[in-house]
C-alpha cells in the first residue's frame, strides 16, 4: 500500500504525488518501493476500483539532460487545471541511508497541457520546505499549507548545520497559483502553541467573503523545540491538538477564532482525512473525518456540522485506515486514496498479524488502494457512476435527526451548545442574531441577540432591577389600598346597620322616659332598682350626641354584645384623650356610685 504521499483533485482528475509502497514478505523483512511518477486517474468515466487500467502516470524525469522533480514524502501538491504544483516533502529515512543527497528549496511546475516540467522562482514571502504539513486548496487557485516539521531530510541548507534536528514550525503559507506568489500568516491564534502537524483541514469557501479555513487534530509542540515525533508520543497528552477543540480561519481578514465542539467527539487522532460537503440551502456544513491513528483507534466515519459545532458519528461498521487521503469526488462522494490497516504492534507496517504472517491488507473495500464512500447513503461502495455522482449533495438522516431539517438543508441546530466564542465568529459563519427556532438550542446568556432579518428593529431596553423592584412596590400598595377600600365598605354597611338598630332602641327609650322610673330588672342580683330620670337622661344624651357626630371626629368601639339594651359601653368623645364610661343599665345604680 502507498503512503506518505500527497494527492488532489481537480477538474475531475486525481493526481498522487511522491509516497513510498511499504510491503512485508513473509519473513516480516520490510520492503520500501519509491514512487518516481505522478499517477492520475480520471474521475469523469464510470469505473470499479478493482480496475487496474484505472491509473495513468506522469513521468518525472522528462529527459535525460534535463531531470525533473526528486520523490520527496509527506509534501503537498496544488492545481488550478493548467499546472500541477509540487511543494515540500522530505527524503525517506531508508532510503537517506545511502544517499544523502537532499534536494534544493523550491518548488516545482508541471504545465499539464505541454507536459513539461520547470522550476519556477516564485515571488511573495520566502518560504522554506517543509513536511507532513495539512494542506487543502480553494476553486479560486489558492493553495493552504498550514504549520509543517522542518527536517534535514527536506532542507538541505539546514541538513549541513551541525546537530540539525527536526522542530515544528508555525505559520501558514499561502500560495496564489496563478500569480506564482507565497504570502506567510501568522498562527499565534490556531492553537497553544501556534503549530500543527498531520491534523485535519477543511475549506468552506462559501462562507465569509473569501472562504474559510477549519482545523483541529493532529498534534502540536513549542516551535522550535526538537520534536522527532514516533507513534509511542501519540500517548502524550501534550502533544495532543483535541478534537474538540477547533479552529476557523477567515481568510479575508486572517482573523482565527477558536471555538468548543461537543456531541459524540471522536477520540483523538492524527493522519486521517476530511472532506467538507455544503446543504443545498446553505443552512449547514458537514465535515467528514475518517480514520486516522491514535492511542483509542476507531474506523468509524464522523461529521462536525457546523455552525452548530457538533461531532455526530455515523453508525456503521469499523474500517480502520491511516495515512491515507481523501477528496471529494463529484458532489456527494468521499474518495480515498493509499493508506494502510493499522496495528499496534507495527505501527507502519500494512500488515495485520492478527490475521496470519503475511497477510497484507485486503480490504476489498480498499481495491488498489481505493474506496469510496457516499456521502448522500452513507455506504462503502466499490463502483462509482459520474452521473450520480453529479446529483446534489443530501443531508443524510442521521445527520438532520441532531441538527434539523431535512436532506436539502433547513438546519434549525445553528448555535453551538455552549454559545459561540465570539459574536464575530457567530456572524462570519452566517448565522443570523436570533435565528435559533423552537427545537434550536436557546443562544448563549452572553450573545447580544438582535431580531430576525423579517422583523423591524425592537426599541424595548431590558428592564432595570429597580424598576422591577418599584413595579413590585406599586403592585403591594395597590392590592393593600385595594383591601382597604373593601374593609372600608364592609365596615360602612355595617355601621349603617347598626346606627338604624340603635335609632329603634333610642326611640323606645324616649317613650320610657315620660315614666317616673323604669324597673330594670338586672341580670344578676334579686333586687329591681329605679334609676333617677335625670341620671338617665343625661347618659342617653350623651349617647346620642356621640351617634350624631360625623365619622371624621367621632370613634366608637362596639363591644361583642350589646347587653339587654344593645347600648356599647364605651364612646369616645371630641377633644377628649380617654375614652368616657357610660353607666352600665344593666346594673342596679346607686346615687354616688
Amino acid at each position: 500500500m502507498k503512503i506518505s504521499f500527497q494527492a488532489t483533485v481537480f477538474n475531475d482528475t486525481l493526481f498522487v504525488d511522491g509516497g513510498e509502497i511499504t510491503t512485508f514478505n513473509s519473513t516480516e523483512d520490510l520492503h520500501v518501493t519509491l514512487s518516481t511518477t505522478v499517477d492520475t486517474i480520471d474521475l469523469s468515466q464510470r469505473f470499479n476500483i478493482g480496475n487496474s487500467e484505472l491509473w495513468k502516470h506522469i513521468a518525472k524525469n522528462t529527459t535525460a539532460s534535463k531531470l525533473g522533480p526528486p520523490s520527496l514524502n509527506d509534501g503537498a501538491i496544488f492545481s488550478n487545471g493548467l499546472s500541477l504544483w509540487l511543494y515540500g516533502g522530505a527524503r525517506n529515512s531508508l532510503e537517506s541511508r545511502t544517499d544523502n543527497t537532499i534536494p534544493p528549496n523550491g518548488i516545482w511546475r508541471y504545465d499539464i497541457a505541454a507536459g513539461q516540467w520547470s522550476q519556477p522562482s516564485p515571488g511573495g514571502d520566502p518560504v522554506e520546505r517543509l513536511y507532513r504539513g495539512t494542506f487543502t486548496q480553494a476553486r479560486n487557485s489558492t493553495a493552504f499549507y498550514l504549520g509543517g516539521i522542518k527536517s534535514p531530510l527536506g532542507d538541505a541548507v539546514f541538513y549541513g548545520e551541525f546537530e540539525s534536528e527536526e522542530h515544528l514550525v508555525q505559520g501558514l503559507l499561502l500560495f496564489d497559483e496563478n500569480a506564482q506568489s507565497f504570502s506567510n500568516v501568522s498562527t499565534t491564534g490556531l492553537n497553544l502553541h501556534g503549530t500543527a502537524n498531520d491534523g485535519f483541514l477543511t475549506c468552506i469557501e462559501t462562507l465569509g467573503t473569501q472562504g474559510v479555513l477549519v482545523a483541529f487534530g493532529g498534534y502540536t509542540n513549542i516551535p522550535a523545540k526538537s520534536t522527532n515525533f514516533r507513534f509511542d508520543d501519540a500517548e502524550e497528552f501534550g502533544l495532543q491538538w483535541p478534537m474538540q477543540n477547533i479552529t476557523v480561519y477567515d481568510i479575508a481578514t486572517q482573523s482565527w477564532y477558536r471555538q468548543k465542539a461537543t456531541g459524540d467527539v471522536p477520540s483523538w487522532r492524527y493522519n486521517g482525512c476530511s472532506v467538507v460537503v455544503t446543504a443545498a440551502d446553505g443552512s449547514s456544513h458537514s465535515i467528514y473525518v475518517f480514520g486516522g491513528w491514535g492511542p483509542l483507534l476507531a474506523g468509524t466515519v464522523y461529521v462536525l456540522s457546523i455552525p452548530s459545532f457538533i461531532w455526530i458519528r455515523v453508525p456503521l461498521e469499523e474500517t480502520q485506515r491511516y495515512r491515507h487521503r481523501c477528496h471529494l469526488m463529484g458532489q456527494n462522494h468521499m474518495l480515498v486514496v493509499g493508506g494502510i490497516k493499522p496495528n499496534f504492534t507495527h505501527g507502519r507496517g500494512p500488515i495485520d498479524f492478527h490475521a496470519g504472517v503475511g497477510s497484507c491488507d485486503h480490504d476489498p473495500k480498499f481495491n488498489q488502494g481505493l474506496g469510496i464512500f457516499s456521502l448522500n447513503n452513507h455506504t462503502w461502495t466499490t463502483d462509482y457512476d459520474p452521473v450520480n455522482g453529479a446529483e446534489p449533495y443530501q443531508v443524510h438522516p442521521s445527520i438532520s435527526k441532531v441538527i434539523g431539517g431535512n436532506t436539502t438543508g433547513g438546519a434549525r441546530k445553528l448555535f453551538p451548545d455552549n454559545g459561540f466564542s465570539s459574536d464575530a465568529l457567530r456572524d462570519l459563519l452566517g448565522v443570523a442574531r436570533q435565528e435559533a427556532t423552537e427545537t434550536a438550542p436557546s443562544p448563549p446568556a452572553n450573545s447580544t441577540l438582535g431580531p430576525k432579518p423579517a422583523s423591524p428593529p425592537s426599541t424595548q431596553q431590558p428592564l432595570s432591577i429597580g424598576a422591577i423592584a418599584g413595579i413590585a412596590v406599586s403592585l403591594a400598595i395597590f392590592a393593600v389600598l385595594g383591601l382597604g377600600l373593601i374593609w372600608f365598605f364592609k365596615v360602612r354597611g355595617r355601621r349603617h346597620h347598626q346606627h338604624t338598630t340603635t335609632d329603634s332602641k333610642a326611640d323606645q327609650i324616649k317613650a320610657s322616659i315620660a315614666q317616673p322610673t323604669i324597673p330594670i330588672e338586672a341580670d344578676a342580683g334579686p333586687a329591681a332598682h329605679e334609676v333617677p330620670s335625670g341620671d338617665r337622661e343625661e347618659s342617653l344624651a350623651r349617647m346620642y350626641q356621640s351617634h350624631e357626630m360625623s365619622d371624621a371626629t367621632a370613634r366608637y368601639e362596639m363591644p361583642p354584645t350589646l347587653g339587654n339594651q344593645g347600648m356599647p359601653s364605651l364612646h369616645e368623645l371630641p377633644g377628649s384623650s380617654e375614652p368616657a364610661e357610660l353607666p352600665d343599665l344593666t346594673q342596679p345604680h346607686h346615687e354616688g356610685q
